[in-house]
């Protein structure tokens, strides 16, 4: 490999800042001291080693250390002890979480880590490898192999697009997954670039960080959920996106409030970086990066051949495209996105372009429902104005009006007769839709959930901020004169997020120090905080004006 991820490892190099983590800065020697520690530790053993961890500088003497023993490294996407279990993680787990969960060790990187001197540590070696895990077509998890040599060849291609991150590298997304890897640790590294230990999460600590000049990187369920009223000043360096298509609404927002607009990344972990695009052009033509071939095959769909891939050979990326002479393409539809209803093909992406088109809805997604083979669902989100307009009319009278107003475009099979509204549309951390959590939303009658004005959902934490509008069905009767939310309705809700959050479902009704304090009547807003503790269980609040109204916990299954 051409670039040089690793010079900071030499002596010479060892009072070099690489991170900071609140007051605490983290030098060279810091680093290198932990994984010299962990790599003679390492070293005699053989096979895979589970790396897991929140703080970056952690997560760097880890991967140093494991690649230095000759171990193969493995990224878990997330540490919920069944998915652990379920990749294999056990015992080869390390981890800088609070008592190791039960692995091989806890990383633990400190100003105090280098006090006796500069530690020696082999280099990685190109060939080192590095597995991420993926979801397949069955949603299952499957690894995804990467060498040492491929990651830098791709960071080398963004030093020459983007040089090295200007200022100090503030970013909202995990180094667990390859787009992390590479822009949250990989280039600042390689470029010489402090950066930030923890992830930021809330905007008002990424305005915070920011003050000083820094590079963010973030992701489209973060860009697309930017709070009025947080002042970023001075703007950004430079913003990347990736995990996703930003859209054009989010895109122009996120320019308005934070100075330019953010470049985007288009890849999988499995291609590695393919192109970049910025929506200030018009139109928003995605450019291969370098030493990127991208063609169409026979069929018109996308492939792709680099040295960030594994293979030789040109690997399909599942897109339709239309090429540019000057080779810029554009995106035209995912070809694994077709459903049948009523015998015939649909393609959702183009469900999905014709419901954005129409006035007032800023994003949109369509979803086959199992068990309706006739129909399609669509959970669509509005802009301010239609918001107003879906109060007024209800939900049953506006969804009629834009199944209408589909009619000149769409075939009658094509327009979803299933809908749900909300203020954005559920991603996971990494930005991406599920069809499952997406499909959650429509396994209970539409008036028995709120409006969801925003949401956060997390690994193992998710807060709603939620709207108690009047036609819920909970009101009816509960109670003449002065309706309230029955604290059944409040569990059934609280049940009903945590499932489309994550997968899990309420296993009887076996709950524990539920207390409802405060009554919740028509109209309020309310936000909801779930914990998700391991498989078993879900803890809930439900806080107005910031005092808790409700709390307790509910047993859950998979």
């Amino acid at each position: 490999m051409t670039v040089d991820l690793w010079h900071f490892l030499r002596r010479g190099d060892s009072d070099r800042i690489i991170a900071m983590r609140d007051e605490e800065v983290l030098s060279a020697g810091d680093i290198c001291a932990e994984a010299s520690r962990l790599s003679v530790e390492l070293a005699n053993e053989q096979g895979p080693v589970f790396l897991y961890c929140e703080d970056t500088a952690n997560f760097l003497a880890g991967f140093i250390a494991a690649l230095a023993a000759g171990r193969e490294v493995r990224l878990p996407g997330h540490a919920a002890p069944a998915y652990l279990a379920e990749i294999g993680a056990g015992r080869e787990l390390l981890t800088d979480l609070e008592g190791g969960l039960g692995g091989a060790g806890v990383i633990a990187v400190t100003q105090a880590s280098a006090a006796d001197g500069v530690a020696r540590i082999e280099m990685p070696d190109a060939a080192g490898r590095v597995c991420f895990f993926t979801s397949g077509t069955t949603g299952e998890p499957k690894l995804c192999l990467k060498t040492v040599g491929q990651l830098a060849a791709e960071v080398e291609a963004h030093l020459q697009l983007w040089g090295a991150p200007s200022g100090k590298l503030v970013s909202t997304v995990s180094h667990q997954h390859i787009y992390g890897l590479l822009f949250r640790l990989l280039w600042p590294l390689a470029g010489g670039t402090p950066l930030l230990a923890r992830r930021q999460e809330i905007w008002e600590q990424v305005a915070h960080h920011m003050a000083d000049g820094a590079c963010l990187v973030s992701s489209p369920a973060h860009l697309s959920r930017i709070p009025d009223g947080v002042a970023f000043d001075p703007p950004a360096s430079r913003i990347f996106s990736s995990g996703g298509l930003l859209s054009a609404v989010a895109a122009k927002d996120a320019a308005a409030k934070l100075g330019q607009y953010p470049i985007e990344v288009l890849g999988s972990t499995e291609t590695g970086g393919v192109a970049w695009r910025t929506q200030a052009e018009t139109p928003a033509l995605w450019t291969p990066l370098p030493a990127v071939e991208a063609r169409l095959d026979d069929s018109g769909a996308l492939e792709v051949r680099s040295p960030y891939t594994g293979t030789d050979g040109f690997l399909p990326m599942g897109d339709r495209a239309s090429f540019e002479e000057d080779g810029r393409f554009t995106l035209l539809a995912r070809l694994d996105r077709v459903v049948k209803i009523e015998g015939k093909r649909v393609s959702l992406p183009r469900v999905e372009e014709a419901l954005r088109d129409l006035a007032g809805i800023s994003d949109a997604a369509a979803i086959d429902l199992p068990g309706k083979s006739t129909t399609l669902g669509a959970v669509v989100s509005l802009a301010p104005e239609a918001q107003e307009e879906l109060l007024r009319l209800g939900a049953f009278r506006y969804s009629r009006e834009l199944r209408t107003a589909l009619a000149d475009r769409l075939e009658p099979m094509e327009r979803p007769r299933f809908w749900r509204f909300v203020t954005h549309i559920p991603e996971n951390a990494q930005g991406k839709r599920v069809a499952s959590q997406l499909r959650t939303l429509f396994a209970a009658p539409a008036r028995d959930l709120p409006i969801i004005l925003r949401q956060q959902v997390g690994d193992a934490e998710a807060v709603f901020e939620l709207e108690l509008n009047p036609d819920l069905r909970w009101f009816e009767g509960h109670f003449p004169g002065r309706p309230i939310l029955p604290g059944v309705a409040q569990l059934h809700i609280a049940s009903l997020l945590a499932e489309a959050s994550w997968g899990s479902t309420p296993t009887g009704h076996e709950m524990s120090r539920v207390k409802f304090r405060r009554v919740m009547e028509p109209g309020a807003q309310v936000r909801l905080a779930l914990a998700r503790k391991g498989d078993e269980r879900t803890e809930f609040r439900y806080l107005q004006d910031d005092e808790v109204v409700a709390s307790g916990s509910f047993r859950t299954g998979k």
